[in-house]
């Protein structure tokens, strides 16, 4: 095993550790991030690098050495920059006891959400990630339900969960349902403080599950998308319980399916082949246009990017996408498109410190007002994705930080609603 190779799944296993050690303590959405990013960067590219099969399109284009000299510096130099940030917060345990208190606010996410739920099937283009956002209001307002005294309170945070598989099963779209019940479990750990081995087993079972999910997805989804009207349910437990039968891969397509679902490093060496070889580097062009698209609205910006990333995925990787296909570069990929090896590795660094920024900025923020934990999983759900660009993660950065303040500061001023943490009284 090559050294870059063997510092980069010793420092995932890190991350792994360290992510289930905060579990129950912390809420540890950076590590989630880090953790997700190291398995698809690294410890998948290294799993495709040993096997013996190899997919026409998603393989790995440059060799083990070339990629890892690039991806696992730069992975490490974020890490250490999010680390060095998370360094400066001072250790300090949440008010649990208190939580119930803002139980009625709660109430009031769920309402928003499920409203804003119905008005996003109707609402124009340009409204339609607004009303995205404000209708993920309704598991925001779950989760603090679920520390209220009120039984029938607590029942909603389960609720919460059916819906969402109910929601994930209909559309047959499973990321939503994934990364959520992640962000369920953080809390349910933060107020239950589960054992480290308890945290192992229910994170391997979520591995599991997640595995038979993506083992079945494809044939689940052909079936719902040409208009299935029978039950979801059933449909998904008949193709599972065939899979099981038959073995979760039926033959080494399949496995390979799944190797590139947890591989995203197929896409970075793309990059790495056809940029500057064919492709000149991108010089900061991609980086610019992010930061305006997150900071315009579409009104005022008309011809901002779409988020998809199909355009910079085609043009840096040299590889066509179908016309119902949305692939992203990956911040890392976007790293090296626009500025090589060693401009990558200070771009993820930059990335990181503006992480752990944004993450120091919100701490001091739930200080005054303890609302604003719960609103954590909403405003990085896009952000602990390691396949999308930054376009993508930027504009959800941005604009759900400024609905999440715009939406307290109406529920005080207009409502008159004043929340102070109990501690403070």
């Amino acid at each position: 095993m090559m050294f870059w190779s063997l510092l980069g799944i010793i420092t995932v296993c890190y991350i792994g550790y360290r992510f289930i050690k905060a579990l129950g303590n912390s809420i540890p959405i950076l590590e989630l991030l880090l953790l997700i990013a190291g398995l698809q960067w690294i410890v998948g590219p290294y799993i495709e690098y040993r096997t013996s099969f190899q997919h026409f399109k998603y393989y790995m284009y440059v060799d083990e050495v070339e990629y890892m000299q690039y991806a696992v510096p730069a992975y490490l130099t974020m890490m250490i920059v999010v680390f060095i940030g998370l360094s400066k917060l001072k250790k300090k345990q949440f008010p649990i006891d208190t939580f119930y208190q803002y139980s009625n606010y709660a109430v009031i996410l769920v309402a928003v959400g499920f409203i804003s739920e119905i008005i996003r099937s109707v609402a124009p283009g340009g409204l339609k990630f607004i009303f995205f956002l404000l209708a993920n209001f309704k598991f925001v307002g779950a989760i603090l339900l679920f520390f209220s005294k009120k039984k029938w309170h607590r029942y909603v945070f389960f609720l919460a969960i059916i819906l969402l598989v109910f929601t994930s099963l209909k559309n047959a779209l499973f990321h939503d349902l994934i990364l959520w019940s992640t962000f369920f479990y953080m809390f349910w750990a933060y107020k239950t403080k589960p054992s480290f081995k308890l945290n192992i087993i229910i994170l391997i079972t979520g591995f599991f599950i997640s595995t038979m999910i993506q083992a079945v997805k494809s044939d689940y989804r052909t079936l719902v998308w040409q208009g299935f009207s029978g039950s979801y349910t059933t449909l998904f437990i008949d193709i599972l319980s065939k899979r099981l039968s038959g073995g979760l891969t039926k033959n080494t397509e399949e496995q390979e399916e799944l190797n590139v679902r947890l591989n995203q490093g197929w896409i970075i060496s793309a990059i790495m082949d056809h940029t500057p070889r064919v492709q000149a580097y991108a010089g900061g062009a991609t980086v610019k246009d992010a930061i305006i698209a997150s900071a315009l609205p579409r009104f005022l910006n008309p011809n901002k990017k779409i988020a998809g990333g199909v355009e910079n995925f085609e043009k840096y990787t040299g590889i066509m996408l179908g016309s119902s296909t949305s692939m992203g570069m990956s911040m890392l990929g976007e790293g090296y498109a626009n500025y090589g090896k060693v401009g990558g590795m200070f771009f993820m660094g930059i990335w990181g410190y503006l992480l752990g920024w944004v993450w120091l900025f919100l701490f001091k923020k739930i200080e005054n007002n303890i609302i604003i934990l719960f609103f954590l999983p909403l405003i990085f759900f896009q952000v602990v994705k390691a396949e999308t660009e930054l376009v993508v993660v930027l504009n959800h950065l941005v604009k759900s930080l400024v609905l999440v303040f715009l939406f307290l500061w109406f529920t005080k001023k207009v409502l008159n609603l004043h929340f102070v943490n109990a501690e403070n009284r």
